[in-house]
């Protein structure tokens, strides 16, 4: 331990080795222009990446009049300048002199707008797909990190509403966050009625793990509607598109999720308003109703209208029985009609005319051989009866025409 040194004395050798290195010095460097900001101060803050690797740039207010365009994320540029460090906070980065626009877009917006551009071509971002958030949900589930402040500021939002949250924690930047979200998700299969994904701001490649195309099939895979709430209000992100509703941040997604408690209090306390105020203009009614019956249906009223009714059930019984009556004598002068008729054409009529009818104990006899000589029989007349015995049989005798 030949020499110890403080952490600003490390800084400043270092700041000192490499601000003295001529090849850092008046060059030019390429690479695509990610997480700019454009300082009140009038500073402009970016990084600068390509496919593998990114520094921190900056071109303060003096030489901004050298930007031959304007910077946004996403584009190519030439940028000359030097390499420095920040000594308070040891960092090495780039400091602009001259930007100038390169030919073509940085590596991962075109990444982004292939990968936008083919979901879209399957229908994954289709508005007639979109599901609308529940206006009441009884069950939330939220995908974010236990340690961001994203999750306190969606637990503070839906404050006193009296939801189940179900938390699926996730891990949502550096290497393995796709697929720690995915599994957050899938764990919360059959569980919610609505998801909020979110995490709070963040450079573009903090957030980039929510462009990943197995984020936004999971997301459009889910059983309940989602909410997308990544990084800030200008951060857009294939899982906002993936998603059925986006917020600009986790602070608008859980208001979204929810009603107002404070307006929904309001609205119950005018709710019953007015069904006071319905039920004591029915009371009335009943009450103006009930007086009127009252009135009607008086002791003196009543007795007159039970005296009326009395004499009009007498004068109905009169009536009734007249008519019974009249249908007595009508049915009995139909039934001696008939009696009449049956008897003009009975038998007992025709005996006495003078026949008689012939009978064994076989029946009836019709013909001289239903009997045999000796036998008795009986003679039905016209007043009484004969008993006889057979003396004889004649056969009868067919006519000859001549």
């Amino acid at each position: 331990m030949s020499q110890i040194f403080t952490v600003t004395n490390l800084n400043e050798r270092i700041k000192e080795r490499l601000e003295n290195d001529p090849r850092l010095h008046d060059f030019w460097a390429q690479g695509e222009v990610s997480n700019f900001v454009h300082h009140r101060s009038g500073h402009m803050y970016f990084t600068l990446k390509d496919r593998d690797s990114q520094i921190s740039c900056v071109l303060f207010k003096g030489q901004a009049g050298r930007v031959e365009t304007e910077l946004r994320n996403g584009m190519n540029v030439l940028l000359f300048g030097d390499v420095a460090v920040y000594r308070p906070q040891g960092r090495v980065q780039l400091v602009a002199r001259a930007i100038k626009r390169d030919s073509g877009l940085g590596f991962r917006f075109l990444q982004f707008e292939a990968l936008k551009k083919r979901l879209e071509e399957e229908g994954l971002f289709d508005l007639e797909q979109k599901r609308p958030l529940p206006p009441y949900p009884e069950r939330i589930g939220i995908v974010t990190s236990l340690q961001g402040a994203a999750l306190r500021d969606v637990l503070r939002s839906i404050g006193p509403y009296p939801a189940r949250i179900i938390i699926s924690p996730a891990q949502v930047q550096g290497e393995g966050a796709e697929e720690s979200i995915v599994s957050a998700l899938l764990a919360l299969q059959g569980r919610t009625d609505l998801i909020i994904v979110c995490r709070g701001g963040g450079s573009a490649e903090d957030l980039w793990c929510f462009n990943s195309e197995v984020v936004a099939r999971a997301v459009y895979a889910c059983d309940s509607p989602v909410i997308s709430a990544v990084g800030h209000e200008t951060d857009v992100t294939i899982t906002d598109f993936a998603a059925d509703v986006r917020a600009a941040t986790p602070t608008a997604a859980a208001k979204m999720a929810v009603p107002d408690v404070e307006e929904l209090r309001i609205r119950l306390r005018q709710s019953r308003v007015r069904i006071i105020r319905a039920l004591w203009s029915c009371l009335e009614r009943k009450e103006e109703r009930l007086e009127y019956l009252q009135r009607s249906l008086s002791a003196a009223r009543m007795y007159s209208l039970t005296g009326d009714f009395r004499q009009r059930l007498d004068h109905l019984s009169d009536r009734l029985d007249f008519a019974l009556a009249e249908e007595l004598r009508d049915r009995r002068a139909r039934l001696d009609a008939v009696c009449g008729r049956l008897a003009a054409v009975g038998p007992r009529a025709t005996l006495q005319r003078g026949y008689a009818l012939a009978r064994s104990e076989r029946g009836l006899v019709m013909a001289w051989d239903d009997v045999r000589p000796g036998e008795e029989i009986e003679l039905i007349l016209g007043r009484g009866g004969l008993r006889c015995r057979v003396l004889d049989c004649i056969e009868e005798k067919e006519e000859s025409g001549e």
